[in-house]
């Protein structure tokens, strides 16, 4: 024991009249990280999805930690007011070597209080498509999913800086449902009946759709009367896309639940094939 005393005076000598605030400190990082662990252990016991309990505990943890971190700056403010005095020279020197580390709290602070995307939206962000699965203050975690809505099995992250110059796409911003285009290509020889075309399509949507058709419609409607936007009714529709006049395509335009789209594409497909193919010979 008397061994260490040396050490525990040059730490004094390094730290003179702060020692109280230097244990503060310590028991609220401890603080924040228990009050972290019970609030993730309560939520794995509970009865919610994963998708919801991955929301509770992510604005849970960053509210715990950025209510420390106003703490612990007022504890040390008077210390880091005489500091700062100190360093005004260099200040200019470390705001240009950290504007990344900047900018990604910036950018934070955009995704807080604009919330262009939340936990559980599905994002396009420069080349990363996938849902969201966690935002700190520094970067946003997605599961990466391909162009029929799969997960991939990977995981991508982008600094939260980026948000503040490059443009963002939500594919899900309605909330429980969206409306969702399928292209189905045509072959030349069914061209000629763009009538039966149509009729298979909307059969074949109208089929997939019937367990929330109307509850869909519904939603958007709200969403359009509280937000002040007119939105699409949620109804099936159809359109051509006849820029190549040699590869016709159909576009089917379904509301369907976010987590559904690529059950649904797929569906609409094959319904839709199968009632334009030929029926096979006996």
């Amino acid at each position: 024991m008397t061994s260490l005393m040396p050490i525990f005076e040059r730490l004094a000598a390094l730290i003179p009249g702060q020692w109280e605030k230097v244990i503060l400190t310590a028991l609220l990082i401890g603080a924040a990280l228990l009050a972290s662990h019970l609030w993730a252990r309560y939520l794995s016991r509970g009865a919610i999805s994963a998708e919801k309990r991955r929301i509770h505990l992510v604005w849970a943890r960053n509210i715990i930690w950025f209510a420390a971190l106003l703490i612990i700056v007022s504890v040390w403010a008077s210390t880091i007011a005489g500091f700062a005095l100190s360093v005004a020279a260099v200040a200019g020197a470390i705001l240009i070597v950290s504007k990344e580390l900047v900018m990604c709290v910036l950018g934070y602070l955009y995704v807080t209080v604009v919330q262009p995307y939340k936990i559980g939206d599905v994002i396009e962000f420069k080349e990363l498509h996938g849902r969201v699965v966690d935002i700190d203050m520094f970067s946003t975690t997605l599961v990466e999913l391909d162009k029929a809505g799969q997960r991939t099995g990977k995981v991508a992250e982008f600094p939260n800086g980026l948000l503040l110059t490059r443009a963002l796409v939500n594919s899900s911003p309605n909330g429980e449902y969206a409306l969702h285009a399928i292209q189905i290509p045509i072959p030349e020889r069914l061209s000629h009946d763009l009538d039966h075309i149509e009729a298979a399509a909307l059969a074949a949507a109208d089929r997939a759709t019937a367990g929330w058709r109307e509850e869909a419609i519904v939603h958007f409607q709200r969403a359009s009367a509280e937000n002040f936007i007119a939105l699409p009714s949620g109804r099936t529709k159809v359109s051509w896309d006849f820029s190549n006049p040699e590869h016709l395509v159909l576009i089917v335009r379904v509301a369907c639940p976010v987590d559904q789209r690529a059950k649904v594409e797929q569906e609409v497909f094959r319904h839709t094939w199968r009632a334009l193919s030929p029926a096979p010979q006996a």
